[in-house]
């Protein structure tokens, strides 16, 4: 029994070896062998060129159109409206008549400082006259005086001489002196003549000042368009007295509008007069209008930190209306060769923003900063250059140092093509 248990336990020891003998065997090494350690794993991943384009910089701004000119017509005179030529809408010219006022006072008045005048003009007429008169009288003293003059002294030396006796003499030297005083009567009188024209064209002065009054009241009866433009309002009806300074009608001109509005105090250096605007308003959706900024207020509001431009808007087919709400684009500049990457390139998570640089079979992360958005393209600030090439797909995957392997065809520039600069890219309020 004893020996049947060993040999039993002896065939299971030779049979336990046999099969150690076998796995040991050159057939059994090259089949069971462990495997060599396998290379780092690569990610697959398409990718994309970033590209340069030009950036045009602007500013965002909304206002109001205004009309170029605003005039509320009135009168200096209390009077009473006879009739109304236009009514809101209506175009008008310079100079045209709009309304017409009761001119029956208007025209008396002129007729009687007219009259005033006339008989002014009358009167230094004959003051003109009675000046010559006096000229003339003061001339022929003049040669009275000279004559009695010339006797005196013939007669003195006569009586010097014995030749006449003194009351001869006494009598030249009294005519002498009578021909003095009348000498100086008439010249009194001629200064007194020429005083009462200088009184008399004073009042001719005046008259002609009273009929020219009178004449413009006259034409103010007929209130006129100082502007070409379009009645805004009428304030008046026919039959309505009203007293001097009434406002009877308000005109726009509409050629040229003004765009009105406010930016704030941070782009004060970018904006100034010349910068060229684009405006858009609600009532053509998609329609430009080109204009530029005209003026710019010197002084920042201190409540709502902002300073107020106006932009002048020309509008000769009178498509823009005063009124209108307006959104405006302001060009600043343009930035050349910006850097874009695809949208499908940028990872944002937690704030962190950042895209993957493929260079040499690994990747690299960068933080940018982005920019503007267009055609499927971000603008890329700053982390990454023009020409560079960066990861569009497994961005998850991802990291510092990740080798990857680039799909064939996988490779893009974008949208527009490498290297394209395609037109205008606006980025609003920057």
């Amino acid at each position: 029994m004893r020996e049947s248990v060993g040999r039993r336990g002896w065939g299971w020891a030779i049979l336990l070896g046999c099969l150690a003998a076998a796995g040991c065997s050159p057939e059994g090494a090259s089949s069971t062998a462990p495997q060599k350690a396998a290379g780092p794993r690569r990610i697959d991943v398409t990718v994309a060129t970033v590209v340069g384009q030009d950036v045009e910089r602007a500013v965002q701004m909304v206002g109001t159109l205004l009309p170029q000119e605003e005039v509320t017509l009135g009168t200096e005179v209390s009077s009473t409206v006879a009739k109304i030529f236009v009514d809101f809408g209506d175009p008008v010219r310079v100079g045209q008549v709009v309304i017409k006022l009761d001119d029956r006072s208007a025209r008396l008045e002129v007729d009687r400082t007219t009259a005033n005048f006339q008989a002014s003009r009358e009167s230094l007429s004959k003051a003109i006259q009675l000046v010559e008169s006096s000229r003339a009288n003061v001339d022929r003293a003049k040669a009275v005086l000279a004559d009695a003059l010339t006797n005196r002294k013939r007669l003195d030396g006569l009586f010097t001489e014995g030749a006449i006796s003194a009351s001869a003499r006494d009598s030249a030297q009294t005519q002498h002196e009578v021909a003095l005083a009348g000498l100086r009567a008439a010249e009194a009188q001629y200064e007194s003549d020429r005083a009462s024209v200088k009184g008399v064209e004073a009042s001719i002065d005046q008259a002609r000042a009273a009929m020219e009054i009178a004449r413009k009241v006259l034409k103010d009866t007929e209130v006129v368009s100082p502007i070409d433009g379009f009645v805004r309002k009428r304030l008046v009806n026919v039959g309505d007295t009203f007293k001097e300074k009434t406002p009877l009608m308000s005109l726009v001109t509409t050629s040229t509008l003004r765009l009105q509005g406010e930016i704030p105090e941070r782009f004060a250096s970018r904006v100034g007069v010349g910068r060229p605007v684009r405006m858009e308003v609600e009532a053509y959706p998609g329609q430009l209008f080109p204009c530029a900024i005209t003026r710019v207020n010197p002084v920042v509001d201190a409540e709502n930190r902002s300073f107020a431009v106006e932009a002048s808007v020309a509008n000769p087919k009178g498509l823009l209306k005063p009124g209108f709400f307006a959104k405006a684009t302001i060009v600043t500049g343009t930035d050349r060769n910006v850097p874009f990457v695809p949208e499908e390139a940028v990872v944002s998570f937690a704030g962190n923003v950042k895209v993957y640089v493929v260079a040499e079979g690994k990747v690299e992360e960068r933080p940018i900063k982005t920019g503007v958005r267009r055609e499927g393209l971000v603008e890329i600030l700053d982390g990454v250059k023009t020409g560079e090439t960066v990861a569009t797909s497994n961005l998850s995957q991802l990291a510092t140092g990740t080798a990857v392997t680039v799909q064939k065809g996988s490779q893009r520039p974008g949208k527009n093509g490498e290297g394209a600069q395609p037109g205008r890219g606006q980025n609003p309020g920057t």
